[in-house]
Parts: C-alpha cells; structure tokens; sequence
C-alpha cells in the first residue's frame, strides 16, 4: 500500500477505490469524496450488468465467482501497477472499479470494466506476440481480431508472397524454344523408310531472320491489335493474369483474353496450351524475366515468326505469302490496309482463312466476312488512335480490303490424299484411346502441335507396295478374270460404280503396309475421298469362318477332323429353341431348314470334317459348328473382338447367322484378323505411324503405345497349334477340291509359293460383294469388289465383266485375281516371302481352352516329328481323333472317325432321328407352334459409322436384325413394336431378309 490509502466502496455492491489525495482539504476533500461515492455507485452498477452478461452471479448475495478460462477470481487485494499511486480495489462480489485520477476521471461503466480487468490475472509473455484469443475480451469480441492483429496478418501474407514471387522469379530461367515454329522445318509425314515424303503440313512457313525486313507499319498494325502498351509495358498484363486466374480458381471455363504479345510468345514457344494456374504463374515469370532479359524487337520478331494465320501459315511471312502475293519484306510502309489485314487474320485464323479462301467462299460466308471486316476497322482506328498513324490515313482504308489471293489447293493426286488422311486419322485415334493415360501420345500424337513443324512422322506404308497395289488393281480394269476369262467393258451397264478396295499387313507387327481404294479404275481422291479399304467395310461372307473354326479348334473339343453335317438335312436350334431355324427357299417357295449351301452343294455321305468344309465352304457345317453348345455364339463373338473386329462394326451380333459373314467389316480389318493365324495366334492392333521424330534433335519423341516394349495390347489370342489348324484348313481352299482352285491365277502363285498360301473366298447373298483375304507367313491381304452408285445404294455385280450379265461372281473370281497379281508382286520382291507353315497337330483334349475377351491364351505347342499327346477319343464332340482301342466298340458312338465308313441310317423310332453328324439316334425335339425367326443374311449392306475422315461412305440401309429378328441370341434387348411373336420368314428384302447364301 502506498501512502495514498483507497477506501472500500459500500457493502453488498461492487467496490470502487478512490484514491484520497494527502495534500488536498476542505472542500477539495469533499469534492474527491462525492466523486469516489459516485464513482463507487456505478461501478456498482457495471459491476452487476457485468456479472449478468458474463454469467458470474453465483445466488444474488452479492458474492461471485469468476470461472471462465482466466481461472478462479481472486477475492484478496489487487494493485494497479500502472503508476506510483497503488489501489487497492476487491472485495466480494462483483468487480471494482481501479481507484486513482484515471478512476476517478472516468468513473461510471468504464469504471466498472476497468474493474473487471483489475480482476484477471497478469498476461504471459507471449501474449505480448500473439494476443489471440484476445485477452480481457468477452463474448465475440474475445474471438473478434483486431484492426492490428487483422493488419499484421495481411502484411505478414503479403510479405510472404512478396517473398515467394521474388525466390520464383530469382530462380526462373528463360527455356529452350519448346514449341516454337521458327525452330524447326515444316511437319513431313514419310513412307516407311523415313526419307521418301508423302506429304507437309506446316508446309507453309518461312522464317524471317530480322525484325528490320518486317515493315514498321506491319510491326504497330499487330501491336494496336493486340497489346498497344507493348513497348512499354513489364511484358505482362496483371489485370489479365487476375482474370484468367480466377478463371481457372472457380472453373468457368472461360477463356477471356488480356495477355500481351510477350505473353503470347512465351505460351507458344516454351510452354503447353494447358488452361491452369500453374502454366499461367510459369508463364507471367517468364514473360516478366524475358521483357528484362530481351529487347522488344526480338520478342516481338519471335512473335510474328510463329502465330498462325490460316491456309496452313505460321508465321508474317509465309501469311503474306499466301494472302498478299507477296514476301513481308515487300510490303510499303504506306500500306496501312495490308498491315492491318494481316493483323486481323491471328484473331480467329481457321474461320477467317476459309471465308477468304476465294470469291465464292466471300459470297457464301457472309456473317464470317462481316465479323473480319469490323477486326480490320477496329485494328485501323487503333492506329490512329495510338497514334501509330495519322486518321487521314487510316480513315483511307476503312472497309476497303486488299486484293486477297486465291487458296492454292495441296497436291494430294493419286494416293496422297488417302495416305495422309489415314495417318492423320490413325493419329487422332490413337489420341482418343491412349491421351488420357499416356503423356507421351498426348503431347505429341497430337495434329495440331504437329501443324507447327519440326516433326516427322513416320507412317507404315511402304512406297513400293503402294505402287503394287495400283498395278494389281489392273488386274481388274485391264485383265482378264482367272476364273472365268471375264473382262470389264466400260459399255455393260454391269460394269460402272465398281469398287475395289483391298489392304495389306504385316502378320509379325500389325503395320499397315499398303491400300488401295478405286472407283472404276480410277484411285483419285478428289472425287471420292472416302477410304473404302479403312473407313467403310461391306459385309464380309464365308472370310468369316475361319473365326469360327479358330474358336472350336481353341475350344479343345474339336480337330480338323471332326465332323458336322454337310446339308441342311439336320435341324439346328438357337439355344433354348424348340423350333428348328428354317428359311423361306426363293426358288421352291417351301419352307426349309436353315442354312442352305451354295449352289445346293452337299458333302459325300451327308457329314464333312471342318477341313473339308472349309475347303468347300460349306455353311451347313459352321452354321450347326457355330450353335453346338460346345462352341456357342458368345464365344465366336468373343473371339472376333479378340482377333481386331470392333464392338461397333455394322451387323457385327451374336446372331445366328455371324459365321455367315454378315457384319460389314473394313479390309484392314480382315487383313488383319488373317495376319493372327499367320503369326502363331498373336493378334495385333493395325499400325500406322510406327513413330514420330523431332527433327530439331534427332530424337524418337513418340511410338505407338501398342508398339513399345512390354506392352499388353497385344495378345495371343489363339494358341500356336490352333493357328496352325486354321492355316492347314485355309491352305485346302486353294488346293483342288478348294473353291479358289478354280482360278488360275491362284494355282500359279500357290504353286510357285510351294503351297505355302493360305486364305478364304467369300460372297454375299444377292451378289453385292465378293472377297478373298489370304496370306503368306509374311503378308496379309484382304480384297473386296462390290458396285456403288453414286447415290450409294449397293447394286448386284453380277455379270461383271462378262457379257451374260446374269453370271454369279464370287470370291473365286475378281477377288481372287486381283489378290493373286498382287502377292505375287510382292513374292517376287521378297526371298523369303512364303515360309512353310508350322505344322498342325491334331489334337483334341476335350477341355475348353477358350477365355474371356481380353485375356491371353498360352501360346500351346504345334506338331513336329511327334503329336504331344493322344487324347482317348471319349470326350465330347472329339468324333475326329482316331484312338485304336484294345477291344472293338460294338456300338456307333459320337467319336466315330471320318475317315472310316459311315454306319448306315438306322431306325430310331418315332421319337427319334438319325443324326449322319454325330452318326447315331438323337431325340427329336418337342413341337410347338411357334414360328422360329429366320436368320438374317448378307444383304451387303455397308458401314455408314465413320468417326474419322471424309464423309461420302455408303449409305445403304442395313439390315437390322434385331428388329426383324428379336428371337435371335443376342437381341434381347429388343422389344418389337408390333409385339408380333414371329418373325417373317419371307426372302423378300422389304421383309425378312433371305438366307445368306455365302460360300464360294
């Protein structure tokens, strides 16, 4: 206590001390006491409001408790430290106010807080730091920062991004030219060999070496344009990285402009395109340590040297070039409307460059001719408003453009176009597939960034090949038929819209050797630019059924020397089915089991192994292969996905009638299914481009993700021995007995091979289309002819080249021969061009050896000098595996072989038939009305889904089978509007469609 004493204020109330002076008396006394009274009443006062705000009345005598985080109140005597003058202030219950001259100066309320911040106990040391939460405070306001704690904060972020910004920008360096035009030479797509060009994009460029052969007035025209602040500007646009970051913080996904030519620049020559904040922080650092580092004039020069203007022009001069008619350098400083024009052309280049591409695209785009026009003012008054140039001047030019010249059109004649809107679509493919996952494919498998040049991109197609395959299609325009001496006359109506497409792969790879797509003799791309070998396919017959075969032979359940029905004398069943399949026969107009074979060809004692019905064709024999449960629909559909068929290929189902070859499958496409059984049963995706090359550094920079080291796109789909069986049953089609023997060109080329050929004919009902699809172990190819007209409704080719102009074509004819001319091209290049096959080893386990679609098989071994192993003969459906057994079998079983005599037809009562396939009694399924669907056919309908390239496909409408056939496997998703229970079973193409009549 000091020697200025404080009294208590009155009992029961809070207490206020009032500091009684030593040296005052009289009325001074009286005064300091009246005040100290009031003082003491409304500290009093505070001091309750206080203990009812803050929850302290602990029973309203008067006494309280403090119990919030400061701890227990303290009850003893509290000194004011502030001063020389001490006060004792306390008491119990409530607050008091601190005595002394401030006390007394302020009495009242604040008198009462004042007393109850006398009651806390003192600060930690820290808190003289960080206050927080703030100390004496109640209520929100003990949450509430203050303006200084909310000062300090903001100054300390600030700071700390000051901070930041200053390590970045220390440590930021200007890139090597990543994307920049200037550096490299136009994009060059190559042949195979990587030297002989096809074609450039980016093609038109030219680097202008010094800002000085750029006009001044080209040079402000684009500046007024697009940063007008340029020569002084820090090389960035803050408002502009503002706007854009937000952009990027809340997603709009807007794309506002506001960068400056120095951001431009660095965005196109050392970064990506990627719309994020980050590429815009990396971007504004550079462009800021590039404004410090270069003189305007090379950034600007870097500038103009790599923006687009369209028609294929990077950069002022090629832009110049190809509008103006004339090099950057020529321009006069006095044409204020041709700097202005080019200026104007960067704002939206691919539009504009098509609108300006001659007087009628003028005439036909009139809301883009509109749009240009205001650019080319606005850019004109920026001029004279930046004082770039005077009004008068500018003024002189308004709305008047400048003599655009004409767009050249690119040399794409002969097979040009074709080769580069393949790669190119190739390309974009393989971007929609693998950019997601594979940073390599979606950087540069990318045609825009390929555009800019400097790259080369190296397809698959071999130039020799290429001019083969325009030789081997004379062989159908200038030739004479193998089959039947046929020849085409441009005079036979029979004789127009014919189209030949046909494609080669290389079985080892899947790389794409060679094409060819031609209408009438003629492969020009600027009258057709649709692909017919790639794009659009038609529908392939009897070349399906090796898929088949492949699939029972995988099963494990079957051999080449099983046997199946060789007529449509034995009814077959879709599963679930009792009704057999039956057709509407056009020439008898009875109703007849399905399927028929062609020309109403029958195997000798009513069965055929799988390889005699290969060789024959037989539908019979993979119509009743194809539904046996041992087989199954799903897993011969499986199996064509497996070998390269895509899911959306036209008519590609699981219907009865696939094995016939009703989808529409494309050339590459069968080439390729071919090339697996060529290649031990790998099958590989079709290859393009095999890779690209940066030009600027030599370096590989992409290669097809299915091409690489370790990859798994790729897969043994069939095993090696199955592969072998397909081979050895394909290589009987062009041996006698075969339905490709009959051409003689065949027979020479198979002989001069040693018989180391392999492929399948195919046709399809009403004669739309022929096939051939073959192979050597070096070489797959597949070839189609069919007529289009040019409305594209496909027509008959009967009669093509012959003057009986009902004469039936089929695979073994035209197809055949152009096939045969065009291998045996290639045999003559190529020293080892038909090895022998492996060899095919009869085997027959009985287990099923198929998987899912997408998984692997194990490669399995093929026969040498010894089998692997003999099965027992006993398993299901292993009919053709001939066991000698110790003890004859007394009775026919179902693993009778084929190569001994066939038991005669035995009676088996009138429950049941004799079944010639599986040479024994089987019960006759149970009757009931209902009318069995017919089974669709190959109508020869065409692809009209093209997700790439030109459009100009067929157009034909197909056959949907599931909306004439919703009892087909696999159609259960259809629900028919007419809730009609059958199907008709009319021939008539407006109706049911007739059966497939495929085979030869």
């Amino acid at each position: 206590m000091s020697e200025h004493g404080s009294r208590r204020a009155g009992a029961g109330g809070s207490r206020g001390g009032g500091r009684r002076s030593a040296s005052a008396g009289g009325v001074g006394d009286k005064l300091e006491g009246l005040a100290d009274q009031l003082s003491g009443v409304f500290a009093k006062r505070g001091g309750r409001r206080g203990a009812r705000d803050e929850d302290w009345d602990d029973g309203g005598d008067g006494r309280g408790a403090h119990d919030d985080q400061y701890g227990q109140y303290d009850q003893g005597d509290h000194y004011d430290r502030g001063g020389d003058h001490a006060t004792v202030s306390g008491g119990t219950g409530g607050t008091g106010a601190p005595g002394g001259r401030r006390g007394r100066a302020r009495g009242g309320a604040r008198g009462a807080r004042a007393g109850a911040d006398g009651g806390l106990p003192p600060k930690d040391w820290w808190m003289k730091f960080i206050d927080y939460p703030r100390y004496g405070k109640r209520g929100w306001r003990h949450w509430m920062p203050s303006i200084k704690q909310l000062l300090s904060v903001f100054l300390a972020f600030l700071f700390s991004v000051i901070g930041l910004v200053a390590y970045a920008y220390a440590n930021t360096t200007i890139p090597n030219v990543h994307n920049s035009i200037a550096a490299g030479d136009p994009t060059i797509f190559t042949f195979d060999d990587g030297a002989t060009p096809i074609t450039t994009i980016g093609i038109n460029y030219f680097e202008v070496k010094d800002i000085n052969q750029i006009p001044k007035v080209v040079q402000n025209a684009f500046v007024a344009a697009e940063n007008y602040s340029f020569w002084t500007d820090p090389g960035v646009s803050f408002s502009g990285v503002a706007r854009s970051a937000l952009n990027d913080l809340f997603g709009s996904g807007n794309t506002q402009g506001g960068s400056t030519i120095t951001q431009q620049y660095v965005k196109n020559a050392f970064l990506t395109q990627d719309q994020t904040l980050a590429r815009k922080i990396n971007e504004v650092l550079i462009s800021i340590k590039l404004s410090h580092s270069w003189s305007k004039q090379r950034i600007l020069l870097g500038y103009l040297n790599q923006i687009s203007f369209g028609r294929g022009a990077y950069g002022i001069d090629a832009a110049s070039r190809l509008y103006l008619g004339k090099p950057i350098k020529d321009v006069s400083e006095s044409d204020v409307g041709a700097a202005a024009f080019l200026a104007a052309l960067v704002n939206d280049p691919s539009n504009f460059s098509h609108a300006l591409a001659n007087p009628a695209a003028q005439a036909a785009n009139p809301k883009t001719m509109d749009r240009f026009k205001r650019r080319y003012n606005a850019i004109l008054k920026n001029m004279s408003d930046y004082k770039f140039e005077p009004k008068t001047v500018t003024d002189q030019f308004q709305d008047k453009l400048p003599k655009v010249v004409d767009q050249k059109s690119e040399d794409l004649s002969g097979y040009k176009g074709y080769l580069k809107d393949a790669a190119t679509a190739y390309l974009t493919a393989q971007l929609n597939t693998y950019g997601g996952s594979d940073q390599q494919t979606a950087e540069f498998a990318n045609i825009d960034t390929l555009s800019k040049g400097g790259y080369k991109i190296v397809t698959t197609y071999n130039k020799q090949m290429m001019d083969d395959s325009v030789t081997a299609a004379d062989a159908l325009w200038k030739g004479t038929s193998g089959g039947g001496g046929g020849k085409l006359n441009p005079k036979h109506t029979s004789d127009h819209d014919v189209h030949l497409a046909f494609a080669s792969v290389d079985p080892k790879n899947g790389y794409l050797k060679s094409f060819y797509t031609g209408t009438d003799g003629e492969e020009n791309y600027s009258k057709d630019a649709f692909n017919y070998a790639l794009q659009g396919g038609v529908q392939v017959g009897s070349t399906f059924k090796p898929i088949t075969l492949a699939t029972a032979l995988q099963s494990g359940k079957f051999s080449l020397d099983s046997t199946k029905p060789g007529s449509n004398t034995v009814p077959l069943f879709l599963p679930g089915a009792t009704k057999p399949i039956t057709f509407l026969n056009e020439k008898t107009h009875k109703e007849e089991l399905w399927p028929p074979n062609e020309d109403e060809e029958a195997a000798p004692n009513g069965v055929a192994t799988l390889s005699e019905g290969m060789a024959m064709s037989l539908n019979s024999v993979f119509a009743a292969l194809e539904l046996d449960p041992a087989v199954g629909l799903p897993a011969v559909y499986n199996m064509a996905q497996a070998l390269g068929i895509k899911e959306n290929t036209t008519d590609f189902l699981p219907v009865a009638s696939l094995t016939l070859g009703t989808a529409e499958i494309t050339p590459m496409r069968m080439a390729n299914v071919y090339g697996a059984f060529a290649n031990g049963g790998v099958s590989h995706e079709p290859i393009q481009v095999k890779e690209i090359i940066d030009q600027r550094t030599g370096k590989v920079v992409w290669t097809p993700p299915a091409d690489r080291r370790g990859a798994t796109i790729n897969k043994q789909v069939i095993s090696a021995n199955t592969a072998a069986g397909v081979t050895e049953a394909l290589q009987g089609v062009l041996k006698p007995g075969g339905t490709a023997y009959g051409n003689t060109d065949a027979r020479k080329v198979m002989d001069a091979a040693g018989g180391n050929l392999a492929g399948k004919t195919g046709t399809t009902d009403s004669n739309h289309s022929a096939w051939f699809t073959g192979y050597s172990g070096t070489l797959s190819t597949a070839v189609t002819i069919f007529r289009q007209t040019p409305g594209k409704t496909l027509e008959s080719i009967k009669g093509l080249g012959y003057n009986d102009q009902s004469k039936r074509i089929n695979g073994m004819d035209w197809p055949t021969t152009v096939w045969s001319k065009f291998m045996t091209i290639e045999m003559g290049r190529s020293k080892n061009f038909a090895p022998p096959f492996a060899p095919y080893a009869p085997v027959c386990s009985g287990v099923s050896q198929l998987v899912s679609l997408g998984q692997s098989v194990a490669p399995g071994t093929v026969g040498g000098s010894s089998l692997p192993g003999t099965p027992t003969g006993s398993e299901p459906n292993c009919q053709g595996v001939v066991v000698p057994t110790p003890t004859p079998t007394p009775t026919p079983t179902p693993t009778t072989s084929s190569n001994q005599p066939a038991p005669p037809p035995q009676d088996c009562g009138p429950n049941g038939k004799w079944d010639p396939g599986a040479q024994m009694c089987v019960p006759l399924p149970p009757t009931n009305t209902d009318t069995q669907p017919t089974q669709p056919t190959a109508t020869g309908t065409q692809n009209t889904s093209t997700p790439t390239g030109p459009t100009g496909n067929p157009s034909t409408s197909s056959s949907r089978y599931c909306k004439a056939h919703p009892g087909e496997p696999g159609c259960e998703w259809y629900t028919s509007s007419s809730s009609s229970s059958s199907a008709p079973t009319s021939s008539s193409t407006s109706g049911g469609p007739p059966t497939s009549t495929t085979g030869q």
